[in-house]
């Protein structure tokens, strides 16, 4: 028996945690008694002589009196237990001790079955997800079960009763739900206190344009409480109304949760297919945004316990939701992992086993069938769907005695060809027109999503098909079990039964390399044209004449794809308009010809006279050149960017002027100075906290570096140029922690500062930019947990600028640089779990880098204190506190010294900030402070800027515990009366992940408050 979750009679044992649950009840035993429970279970129904017991649960210990008999005792009382009328753990007189009661795992945790268990059809599914009633067949998922089921848990005791499982398509996220959690829940004793009286899933997949209220209403219909419907006298449409506004709807529920088995009972829904609302052109933003709005109104009812799957490429949209973005933090969003070996071998064999199946042994290498399945899906990226498809044919063309035969896979074409091979079989059987209608039905399940570049499935209806031999296609398709064919809203329908068909199957995918530019236009086309219709047809919106409005036009010739009333009005309106302005500009020819005589000689006139006043422009514009360039590079060192703020603006304005960008006139060297001058002017604007100003400025200069790439491909300044402009634009996602475009603007520095390299391999300038891409491109990879890759990048970068730095000592910025690329790499070695390694680099950075000639070099200084910072985080750790005091207020001091050079400098002072709360939390913890002047001083700089508002709150928790180790109780008292006015005022939004943290501190300390003020 592992230490995972089991039940006991009518108990949940919780091994890792020494508890026992019955419903809301909770009981907690000492880690022997948890033993010894552990044992017995392990050889229910044995008798265990105590002599056993001992040696087996005291091993090595001397027990002195006999222990086991006050355990047993121990147990028993826990258990609601009798000596003298036992249920769970029966006392044998002069033989020893064995359990009454049934000892079970929750479903899909089992790690062996009984051989014939399963009496129904193929144990294996095929593409269809697993449903409940396959519970009984699913397998190797354990891990994933027990720990998603404590994540709902928590989720409901937190009182929002809604998780959301991600994974790649075809990773087995609907029948984790379906198989795994479901059928837990819905047991008799639930899980961890929790169960579900019924259950209901909408798959987005078959839901209509317009219908997505009605659909989740209808859904919700399904629920039943003793064989009666939970909304009685309700249609569809009349519960989607109340969905709107679902308070008294919801209010109605709570009395039917009352008197139940389970300690928290609940409805289930579960959306499937979450990524379909997100990208399908079937919904505008407006119905995605009320949906999304309805499921979090359930979440929050504390009657509906609601559950989504969703692919995890489809991650940033979702983010775009508030609603789906919270709860991440606290466990609301579950990565899916893929099957190991080990579980990927329970897949395969326990479900056999439970059919009464065999496997056939390889002649030639002697290996047998089910070995040779686990080692070719665990190569595979499809592994899931691929195998079980594999399996379901294996099983349907077994031999008469339930072998699964070697020579069947072989003809199957293995893993990787099963789908291919059954599938043109099937349409070899059928005839020409049959296999040429092959063409548009694709067209009615394939679709692109609003990026026009990943391909996803959609469900067509039966009536769409226009031909017999379409429908003898698609019925063959069903039959074989690679369509599925399904009524939803009284519609008849189909759709693939997995997305792995599109990818894995040779003549799918070549339809859609063949056909993908017209389905990327079909796409366009929808989303124009509905944001056409959303404008009330203005022309603002219409198709340019020229190549969109072609191709367009094109699209409405192909039979393959049929456009909507929308979209032809929208292409007629285009078309008309195109016209009529072809007309327009025909008719004016003329007269601009008789207009060009005239202007060709007033432009002679003026010639001269622009001349003069470019050459005046280009001094201006060189002078503010140097001020926010050369001059910007001198004060950069001293961390004085803020001298440049008046300029840069002034500087932007002018440059991003209408007329002054890629103004030809100026030629390669008068362009390049803009695009670098506004280069350094988002620069600016960005040190002083402006990201807004920082991003227009840096976009600009693109537009002008880019052109000018194209004229000179190997100019060595142009390509640096390039590549800073890429840095600070991943740097500005990069405080977002939008992890994927920062990955891209560093992967494209990388890309031309390796080209410089390339172009001039001695040139320390492009050795130094190669050296900043590496490192950038590697603290992307740390922030994304790739932290093997990630220390690769530092360490080359680290090489780079080490090597540079024994060539010209006396380079204060390649100091800092050497010092900074040291404390990624650091950081790298302690994600990896090297802590003595990192301790050493960070050593090496106070010990080679804190000297006196550094000391008025801000950026040496910053890397310094943040290597003190990291030095005095880890002896925390440690709980060796006065060194933890130690590296804190040595850090705390270097920081001020910069603050006294720029007292305005945002991220000096949040650094001195969270440096001071740090050492001050250690004070109070170590008994240093014996007087309130600190937190005086650091309340007076958060009541002076409102960025440090939430340092404001976590003061308030620092110093209810100095209160409260001074045993004033009536000051910290005062204190959490302040917290609770704002938790209660709701003025911080506990989405946020930092918010929340603040709010359990809050709630901690409140407890500790109370109880140490009662003793």
């Amino acid at each position: 028996m592992t230490q995972s979750t089991f039940y006991f009679g009518e108990w949940q044992i919780n091994p890792d945690a020494n508890t026992l649950q019955k419903g809301r009840r909770q009981k907690q035993v000492e880690p022997k008694a948890m033993d010894v429970l552990l044992y017995l279970c392990r050889h229910a129904g044995e008798v265990i002589s105590a002599e056993t017991l001992l040696s087996e649960c005291w091993s090595g210990i001397d027990t002195g009196d006999n222990p086991l008999h006050k355990t047993i005792n121990q147990l028993r009382r826990a258990l609601d237990d009798s000596a003298t009328s036992p249920v769970y753990i029966e006392t044998i007189r002069k033989r020893g001790y064995r359990t009454l009661a049934e000892v079970r795992f929750p479903i899909g945790h089992e790690q062996s079955v009984a051989p014939q268990q399963w009496q129904g059809d193929s144990p294996f599914p095929g593409l269809r997800a697993y449903t409940a009633a396959d519970a009984k067949v699913f397998f190797g998922r354990s891990e994933q079960i027990q720990l998603l089921l404590e994540r709902i848990a928590q989720q409901v005791r937190f009182g929002r009763d809604f998780c959301l499982v991600l994974g790649p398509s075809g990773s087995g996220k609907s029948s984790l739900i379906h198989a795994g959690i479901v059928p837990n829940l819905m047991s008799e004793q639930g899980a961890n206190g929790l169960g579900l009286l019924d259950h209901a899933t909408l798959d987005l997949a078959d839901v209509q344009a317009g219908d997505l209220l009605l659909s989740l209403a209808s859904t919700m219909l399904d629920w039943e409480l003793n064989d009666a419907p939970v909304f009685a006298g309700e249609s569809a449409s009349t519960l989607a109304a109340k969905l709107l506004e679902p308070a008294i709807l919801l209010a109605g529920l709570q009395p039917l949760l009352q008197h139940t088995q389970y300690g928290t009972a609940r409805f289930g829904l579960f959306i499937d297919r979450l990524e379909v609302l997100l990208s399908s052109p079937l919904f505008s933003d407006d119905e995605r945004q009320q949906f999304v709005d309805v499921l979090e109104q359930l979440a929050h009812s504390r009657a509906i316990l609601v559950l989504s799957a969703c692919r995890n490429d489809f991650y940033p949209q979702l983010m775009s939701y508030p609603s789906l973005r919270a709860g991440k933090g606290s466990g609301a969003h579950f990565d899916l992992a893929p099957p190991g070996r080990q579980e990927l071998l329970q897949m395969i064999r326990l479900p056999a086993v439970s059919a009464g199946l065999s496997w056939q042994q390889d002649p030639d290498t002697a290996m047998p069938l089910d070995e040779i399945l686990c080692a070719d899906a665990a190569s595979n990226p499809d592994a899931l769907p691929l195998l079980q498809y594999t399996l379901q044919q294996l099983y349907l063309q077994r031999a008469a005695d339930g072998t699964m035969q070697i020579a069947v896979y072989q003809a199957l074409g293995g893993i990787e060809g099963a789908i291919g091979k059954t599938a043109d079989a099937l349409l070899a059987s059928l005839g020409e027109p049959e296999q040429q209608a092959l063409s548009r039905v694709l067209s009615l399940l394939v679709t692109l999503r609003e990026d026009e570049q990943s391909i996803t499935s959609r469900s067509a209806r039966w009536d769409q098909l226009q031909t017999e031999a379409e429908k003898t296609l698609v019925q063959a398709m069903v039959e074989q079990r690679l369509f599925v064919s399904s009524l939803n809203q009284q519609q008849a329908g189909f759709h693939v039964a997995h997305e792995a068909l599109l990818r894995r199957w040779p003549k799918a995918v070549a339809w859609i390399n063949q056909h993908k530019d017209s389905l990327a236009q079909r796409a366009r086309l929808y989303h124009q044209s509905r944001r056409w219709l959303a404008e009330h047809k203005s022309g603002a919106f219409l198709l340019v004449d020229g190549k969109p409005l072609q191709q367009a036009q094109l699209l409405t010739q192909n039979p393959l794809f049929t456009l909507d009333a929308g979209e032809q009005q929208f292409v007629h309106a285009s078309t008309q308009r195109a016209f009529w302005r072809r007309w327009t500009r025909r008719s004016t020819v003329m007269l601009l010809c008789v207009l060009t005589v005239i202007s060709v000689t007033m432009s002679l006139r003026s010639q001269q006279a622009q001349q003069q006043a470019t050459a005046r422009r280009l001094d201006a514009e060189n002078l503010l050149g140097f001020m926010v360039g050369d001059f910007a590079d001198k004060l950069r060192s001293i961390g004085r960017m803020d001298l440049l703020d008046g300029i840069s603006n002034k500087a932007l304005e002018y440059f991003t002027a209408k007329g002054n960008i890629q103004d030809k006139t100026l030629g390669f060297e008068g362009r390049f100075q803009h695009g670098q001058t506004l280069e350094a002017i988002g620069e600016v604007a960005y040190s002083r906290g402006k990201t807004d100003e920082a991003k227009n400025a840096l976009l600009a200069a693109q537009q002008e570096f880019l052109p000018l790439l194209d004229e000179q491909p190997n100019n060595l300044e142009l390509l640096k140029s390039l590549g800073a402009n890429a840095f600070w634009q991943g740097q500005i996602t990069y405080d977002k922690a939008d992890w994927q475009p920062t990955s891209l603007h560093f992967g494209q520095y990388l890309i031309y500062s390796q080209k410089m390299v390339d172009i001039a391999p001695d040139n320390k300038d492009a050795q130094m930019e190669l050296s900043y891409a590496l490192n950038s491109l590697g603290s992307v990879q740390f922030k994304m947990k790739q932290f093997h890759h990630a220390k690769e990048l530092f360490q080359q970068s680290l090489a780079q600028k080490e090597a540079l730095l024994a060539a010209t000592p006396d380079n204060q910025s390649l100091v800092g640089d050497v010092a900074n690329a040291r404390s990624w790499v650091a950081s790298a070695l302690v994600a990896e779990g090297d802590t003595d390694a990192a301790i050493k680099v960070w050593e090496s950075i106070s010990r080679d880098f804190d000297k006196q000639e550094y000391k008025d070099n801000a950026y040496i200084q910053e890397r310094i204190y943040s290597a003190l910072e990291l030095l005095g985080a880890y002896y925390f750790y440690e709980k060796r506190f006065d060194m933890s005091f130690d590296f804190l207020d040595m850090a705390c001091s270097k920081v001020l010294m910069e603050l006294r050079q720029d007292k305005d400098n945002v991220m000096w002072s949040k650094d001195y900030m969270r440096l001071m709360a740090y050492r001050l939390y250690l004070s109070v913890l170590s008994d240093k402070v014996n007087d309130e002047v600190k937190f005086d001083e650091l309340e007076k700089m958060v009541d002076d800027n409102q960025d440090f508002i939430n340092f404001k709150y976590d003061l308030k928790i620092t110093k209810i515990l100095f209160y409260t180790k001074r045993k004033d109780f009536s000051s910290a008292r005062a204190e959490l009366d302040f917290l609770n006015k704002i938790f209660k005022n709701k003025s911080l939004d506990l989405s946020d992940e930092i918010n929340s943290i603040l709010y359990f501190k809050y709630m901690l300390y409140s407890v500790d408050v109370d109880f140490k003020q009662k003793i």
